[in-house]
């Protein structure tokens, strides 16, 4: 079920796309300093500052589940994807910014 849905997640990644997947599941991170994550953040969402998911990663048991990750732009969240696949996790998307999983948050 995830993986049809990844495999068509190439390149930049939908707001709808990333709620599919999390409907179906996927664990959310935002990657966003511990302040904006106060600020504002998806309901769902874990908070795994950027420089700590190093740190994180280690504690995750099944790394082939899916993960959809955010930030501010979509820059930190693209960084913590690659830092993921570096390290063996199979399904990590981009989610991009907050400000764009919310505008596309299904009703």
């Amino acid at each position: 079920m995830f993986q049809s849905l990844l495999a068509k997640l190439s390149g930049s990644h939908s707001g709808e796309k990333c709620w599919q997947l999390i409907e179906q599941g996927a664990r959310v991170i935002d990657v966003r300093s511990p302040e904006e994550f106060a600020s504002g953040h998806l309901p769902q969402a874990i908070n795994v500052p950027l420089p700590t998911l190093d740190q994180w990663l280690h504690q995750v048991d099944n790394k082939q589940h899916p993960f959809v990750l955010y930030c501010g732009a979509g820059i930190r969240a693209q960084k913590g994807c690659d830092i993921l696949k570096a390290n063996g996790f199979g399904c990590v998307v981009n989610g991009g910014s907050l400000k764009d999983l919310v505008c596309c948050q299904p009703s």
